[in-house]
């Protein structure tokens, strides 16, 4: 196996290891009754969007937020990040995840490309019978 590929695994579980400790709400209709509307059906929010996270999380102490910035993943609120989430998990602002230490963007998006590729090959050419 392409030792990338290994490291990209071990980073998808880091990942979702990650949010699942600090309780990332990714589900779309979840968020709508919340009266959120993210960006993406798996809970992401722009930064044009994120004054409605913050409100939201001032009037509903139990949710928090996390921050997507340069390969890393904090669980906080960070002003110049990319992306955001909803989260109802562990609150420490001191969890962070540094997924571009061991990859950088571009391998991470190469690799991940490869590996899905032939899965949605073989889905579009699937046998629908």
């Amino acid at each position: 196996m392409d030792p990338r590929r290994k490291i990209f695994i071990e980073i998808s579980d880091d990942l979702h290891a990650f949010f699942k400790r600090v309780g990332k709400v990714w589900i779309y209709d979840e968020l709508r009754f919340l009266d959120l509307e993210p960006q993406m059906m798996t809970g992401e929010f722009l930064s044009h969007q994120v004054q409605s996270l913050i409100d939201f999380c001032r009037s509903n102490p139990d949710y928090h937020l996390i921050s997507g910035f340069q390969g890393k993943v904090y669980n906080k609120f960070e002003p110049e990040a990319r992306i955001y989430y909803l989260a109802d998990g562990d609150a420490d602002p001191d969890l962070l995840l540094d997924f571009g230490s061991r990859l950088g963007v571009q391998e991470l998006l190469q690799v991940g490309y490869t590996m899905l590729t032939p899965i949605v090959g073989t889905i579009k050419g699937g046998n629908d019978a």
